[in-house]
């Protein structure tokens, strides 16, 4: 679908993609990885278009749609949010007029003059374009998705320029995602989604119908959405058939092979360059020496290899507090009209490690402004514990930091004299590496400010960590440094993340905020969704599932016979499914019949004539033909499900008959 070959990029003395190759086929599933700073962003601008290389072709297939996320993207203005979405169709109101133009022209033509058959031909394929978009559910997909990455209903009809830019974001994302390009390029499109919208995007991505190549720096989210890794490294693509996870492996084993042959390389110069050095004056050496010299001309060097960064950081030991942290007893908050918090009550214990959840606009950032005593809530009581020393990460950190210093100074004359010595790797850990901790504090950029912000944040001896949003800006190995260094972390953490991979690995407990309550769930963010799971399991089927377990393990214990009840219950199970299946084959025999009225009404002469709306029937054409295609989805399913039943029942009734035969089979 797209070609690369012999792409380059050159930004004043850096080159940032050196002859690349490269090919990304239907279907793809690509997750574009590297440091900050070594091309993905430059490589999706040059496919989007939005770039020109110095050198080299980007070929791409004829009739491929290319949609591309920028990191950040402009206001929309004065239009609705779904109005801003549904103009990623601009172009099917001209199809649409067309359509409309040929219909008239076919009802005014003789079906048997030569121009009419031109017509149909044409229309034909305007229709299949047309149905091939989906374009008789346009409305009704934008509003889908804008529903899955967190707008309300309400939030549809209100002016895109009331929004955040984190929100303008979503109505861009979403915007492409009802677009549907066969290639899409997302740069970074987790960055300003909760966990609930980033849950749903993965759901999205994963049944996504064309290719996607995305950049992201939240390794559970590529491990779920892609099936390919490609590495840019030193202006190089490298391809990983494999998920992220799996890469990681790979490209250790990689590096260690780079590594020895870089290594052995080495020796061969060296050994090379003394036997040189040793008989260069000598006369009866000297045709010895130039083979030699010639040797070391012809030969191809190896780059030192790129390894993972090996940078590690570790807190400082904390002064010891009291077991209650902090206290929250009867917390009242109250915005305008909503109340964010009614009577909420929670303690903190020292050593915890705490991770807080909910849906956007819960009251997950207003929780932690009342732990750090920022800001205080409109009733209630907050104790803070004995001898406890606070350290609050807020996601507008970064405000306020200025200056002629350098980052180096500015870190160093702020870091207790024990922690100066490991300053530079602090920094290196947050991306400020070579020249860029010489960058004085003013000209930083917004993330770069945010991740001296963190850095500087680690630099106290605070035995209770508060961090609200700390992984925003920061790349995958950024990331790694901060989860090894809280990980090992003595004092007591509360944060909110929506990094999947960070809330799997670092909690031991989460507070889920909603609708003005707080519950609290022993172990990791995968533990907690277990539990969800387990608690909006309907109670008739949750009880069916006790009875059964306990009728399974009583069986067990006193090896008893079954007397029959699993027996029953499957047969209930068979019976159903059989009721449905004959249901949906009912639904698609009624849908297909439905499709070939409306077929041979369409394929009549005078169609276009009598018809006074042929395009709305050929919309609902199209409509029933999809429901059809998911209603046989659904018969596969249902058919499968017979079939493990009937197979368990005949497993069921043979071991009662062995029962019944004195264990006899």
């Amino acid at each position: 679908m797209v070609t690369v070959s012999e792409l380059s990029k050159q930004f004043g003395s850096q080159l940032v993609l050196d002859r690349v190759d490269w090919f990304v086929p239907h279907g793809a599933r690509i997750a574009l990885v590297g440091a900050n700073g070594s091309g993905k962003s430059t490589l999706l601008r040059l496919l989007a278009g939005r770039m020109e290389p110095d050198s080299g072709r980007i070929l791409i297939a004829r009739g491929v749609r290319v949609g591309y996320l920028e990191q950040e993207v402009g206001v929309f203005e004065q239009r609705t949010v779904l109005e801003a979405v549904l103009d990623a169709f601009s172009d099917l109101a001209e199809l649409e007029k067309r359509c409309r133009e040929l219909e008239d022209l076919l009802a005014s033509t003789d079906p048997g003059l030569p121009a009419y058959g031109a017509l149909l031909d044409e229309y034909g394929k305007l229709r299949d374009e047309w149905d091939r978009r989906g374009a008789y559910d346009l409305e009704a997909r934008a509003r889908a998705v804008l529903v899955g990455l967190g707008f309300c209903q309400a939030d549809l009809e209100r002016p895109c320029h009331e929004f955040s830019g984190g929100w303008q974001m979503r109505i861009a994302l979403a915007k492409l995602l009802v677009y549907e390009p066969e290639l899409l390029l997302l740069d970074e499109p987790t960055n300003h989604l909760d966990l609930d919208a980033r849950n749903w995007l993965e759901e999205f991505l994963r049944s996504y119908p064309h290719s996607f190549v995305l950049v992201a720096h939240d390794r559970y989210f590529m491990d779920a959405c892609c099936s390919q890794v490609s590495e840019v490294a030193r202006g190089k693509l490298s391809d990983y058939s494999c998920p992220y996870s799996e890469y990681l492996v790979q490209r250790e084993e990689r590096v260690r092979q780079q590594e020895e042959a870089y290594r052995l390389q080495q020796e061969e110069i060296a050994r090379i360059q003394a036997f040189i050095s040793r008989f260069r004056y000598q006369a009866s050496k000297a045709a010895l020496v130039q083979s030699r010299i010639k040797q070391l001309e012809k030969m191809q060097r190896l780059e030192p290899p790129e390894g993972f960064r090996t940078v590690r950081f570790r807190f400082p030991q904390p002064p010891r507090s009291g077991r209650i942290v902090l206290d929250l007893r009867g917390i009242n908050k109250t915005y305008g009209t909503k109340a964010v918090y009614r009577d909420l009550c929670v303690t903190l214990e020292r050593g915890r490690k705490v991770a807080i959840v909910g849906p956007n606009g819960a009251g997950k950032s207003t929780l932690m402004r009342i732990l750090a005593g920022v800001e205080a809530p409109d009733g209630g009581v907050r104790r803070v514990g004995h001898n406890v020393a606070i350290s609050y990460f807020a996601q507008d950190r970064d405000v306020g930091l200025a200056g002629e210093q350098s980052v180096l100074d500015f870190v160093t004359s702020r870091a207790p004299m024990d922690i100066v010595p490991q300053v530079r790797t602090l920094l290196g850990a947050f991306l400020f590496s070579g020249d860029a901790v010489y960058k004085p504090v003013r000209a930083l950029s917004g993330g770069e400010r945010s991740r001296l912000a963190l850095a500087l944040l680690l630099l106290q001896p605070t035995n209770c960590l508060l961090l609200d949003e700390p992984t925003n800006h920061l790349d995958l190995s950024a990331k790694e440094v901060l989860l090894e260094a809280l990980r090992g972390y003595e004092g007591t953490l509360v944060f909110v993340a929506h990094d999947r991979y960070f809330l799997d690995q670092l909690p031991e407990e989460i507070w889920e905020v909603s609708n003005g309550s707080l519950v609290r769930y022993l172990g990791n963010y995968e533990d907690y969704l277990r539990k969800k799971s387990a608690e909006s399991m309907p109670a008739a089927e949750s009880s069916d599932c006790r009875s059964w377990l306990l009728h399974a393990k009583k069986t067990i214990t006193e090896e008893r016979p079954p007397d029959g009840v699993e027996q029953r219950r499957l047969q209930r199970e068979l019976r159903k499914r059989i009721r449905e299946i004959e249901e949906v084959e009912a639904e698609i025999a009624a849908k297909e019949a439905a499709l070939e009225a409306l077929r041979q009404r369409i394929s009549e002469p005078t169609f276009y004539t009598t018809c006074p709306d042929p395009h709305a029937s050929y919309s609902e054409f199209a409509r029933v033909q999809a429901e059809i295609e998911r209603l046989y989805g659904k018969l596969v399913r249902l058919e499968e499900a017979q079939t493990r039943l009937a197979a368990a029942l005949a497993t069921q009734d043979g071991f009662n008959r062995m029962q019944n035969n004195g264990g006899r089979a």
